[in-house]
């Protein structure tokens, strides 16, 4: 499929994939008439190429423009890739859809020529034929006014190629003669005669296809369809590092129809497997839900790709990764609130469709959906924790005394994923306060190898304490104010006894990082008693504790 090349555009599909179907079915056909009105040696602002598609301007302003020439050549990928994620299916739309293989027909002209005809203006669409195969089709509409501006072209290339019967007797006689090599595969038949006709495999697999129903018989079978265990491996492999249906179908010599479903039922197996985890809110069971929550673009700016990947990896670029940190876009709560609905509303959606699926009556559509699902989701966590990088880093930073900073960093971004996964948005908190609990008791628990000596800290630490972490973090500040009134709660309400178990148990005692846990064992050494009997009265103190602390504080504490 064809590369979006300019970033904005590329990056206006991705935003766009959000949005319900039938949004996007209307953004695609906005896609359409702005790809005809573009004129040459123009320069259009993003800002338009965004409003024109989608109907919404950029939240993020943007001065960039595109080139009129870069437009008209991006906008026909844009409209592939995003009909292919829609799969449409060719019969149920308002106008006729003509495949790749009926317009040849209708034009008599080959694959190519219509390939050509796309590069002059021929806007396709990713459609599903017959039976959930997908594959490019042409609107009536679109091949119609094509006709019409390029008249002289389509006669042209429709008298280019006549191929007489005694030609076509032959290819069939060749066919016939190779296919009698019981290795080859109908495909593999078929690319053969068209080498040695020179003449394009559509050709060739039309004039058979024509032959076998003035027959009404095969010219041959194909007997070799099964696939062994290790060629299917090797077909998944291909597939995780980027081939193509076609790659793959050329090497195993097998129809794209074969590959497609030996991929869809390792699709639909996987998503089975699956365990999705969500936090549930009542409006993803409204009818109108998916409009509400997934219609507009996603407005957070995202982080440049190479200061990312400097994130990502403390330990290359100590003064880069700081520089890096300190470029990370912050999300507001209006932006907080919008991920965390979306996230988890992507993942409700695909559990709810995962349900109805079955390997033994596979469904490609909903299969292909849930997966499109969870990819969104994935896309959303990630754009949460790339925001929420430097609180990771300026709460290992400012705790990491005798510890490795990039140590705990690593550490600290598991963390920040699990607070991701575990967050309740509908509550109203903000995630910060919550993420950094959750960070905090990690780094607690972590246990450097060894102290290092003061003279042979990294260099990231030094900076880390002298420039970046001058100010105080405030979801720090947030949890030493949670801190305090947990405090408060556990001194009002418990006894002398529960307190000092809750206290050294859950590490509520020394500094916000470096607390102090104790076993069971060793606090009902220190009181006199068992530890069985520490057990009870802990669950007993938790009981109270449950009734007066908010369901956060709650799951922080025992967490």
């Amino acid at each position: 499929m064809q590369k979006i090349k300019n970033p904005l555009l590329a990056q206006l599909l991705l935003e766009t994939a959000f949005a319900p179907k039938s949004q996007q079915i209307k953004q695609l056909a906005a896609a359409e008439e702005l790809y005809k009105i573009i004129e040459p040696d123009r320069q259009y602002p993003y800002e338009f190429v965004c409003f024109k598609i989608t109907g919404y301007r950029p939240k993020v302003n943007s001065q960039q423009s595109i080139d009129a020439k870069e437009l008209k050549k991006d906008l026909p990928a844009y409209i592939l890739r995003a009909s292919g994620r829609l799969k449409l299916k060719a019969a149920e739309q308002s106008e006729k859809i003509y495949s790749l293989d009926t317009l040849s027909k209708k034009f008599d002209v080959s694959k190519r020529t219509i390939e050509r005809w796309r590069k002059r203006g021929l806007l396709a669409r990713k459609y599903i034929f017959g039976a959930k195969q997908a594959g490019i089709g042409f609107g009536a509409a679109s091949i119609d006014e094509f006709i019409k501006k390029n008249q002289g072209l389509i006669e042209k290339a429709s008298k280019f190629e006549l191929i007489d019967g005694e030609s076509k007797q032959a290819i069939i006689e060749t066919a016939q003669k190779f296919a009698s090599d019981e290795k080859l595969s109908r495909t593999a038949v078929i690319k053969k005669t068209a080498a040695q006709f020179k003449k394009a495999t559509e050709t060739i697999r039309r004039i058979i296809i024509n032959y076998e129903k003035r027959q009404k018989k095969q010219l041959f079978k194909n007997l070799h369809n099964q696939l062994d265990p290790k060629e299917i491996s090797s077909i998944y492999q291909m597939q995780t590092a980027g081939a193509s249906i076609k790659e793959m179908a050329e090497k195993f010599n097998k129809s794209p129809g074969t590959i497609y479903r030996i991929i869809n039922r390792r699709a639909i197996r996987m998503l089975l497997a699956a365990k999705i985890e969500y936090i549930m809110s009542e409006e993803f069971t409204q009818p109108d839900a998916e409009e509400k929550i997934l219609a507009a673009p996603i407005s957070v700016r995202r982080m440049p790709k190479e200061l990312l990947k400097t994130a990502s990896k403390p330990e290359q670029s100590r003064p880069d990764f700081v520089e890096a940190i300190k470029k990370i876009p912050t999300l507001n709560r209006e932006q907080e609130v919008e991920l965390f609905r979306r996230y988890n509303f992507c993942k409700f959606s695909a559990s709810g469709l995962i349900k109805k699926l079955s390997l033994t009556a596979p469904c490609a559509a909903a299969a292909q959906k849930a997966g499109e699902l969870l990819s969104s989701a994935e896309r959303i966590k990630n754009l949460i924790i790339e925001a929420n990088l430097s609180l990771v880093f300026r709460i290992a930073g400012k705790h990491a005394t005798g510890a490795n900073v990039s140590d705990l960093v690593s550490e600290g971004n598991m963390a920040l994923i699990r607070a991701v996964e575990r967050f309740d948005y509908t509550k109203g908190f903000r995630f910060g306060t919550y993420a950094s609990w959750v960070i905090a008791r990690e780094f607690a628990r972590y246990q450097p190898a060894g102290n290092m000596p003061a003279g042979e800290r990294s260099d990231l630490e030094d900076v880390s304490v002298s420039e970046h972490l001058k100010t105080r973090p405030a979801g720090v500040e947030a949890i030493e104010m949670a801190r305090s009134s947990l405090e408060q709660v556990i001194e009002e309400n418990l006894t002398e006894r529960e307190q000092h178990i809750i206290r050294y148990h859950f590490g509520l005692t020394g500094s916000i990082v470096k607390k102090e846990f104790k076993t069971l064992k060793q606090i009902g050494d220190e009181l006199g008693i068992s530890k069985e009997r520490v057990r009870q009265i802990e669950l007993i103190a938790l009981g109270k504790l449950r009734q007066t602390l908010s369901p956060e504080e709650f799951e922080l504490l025992t967490k």
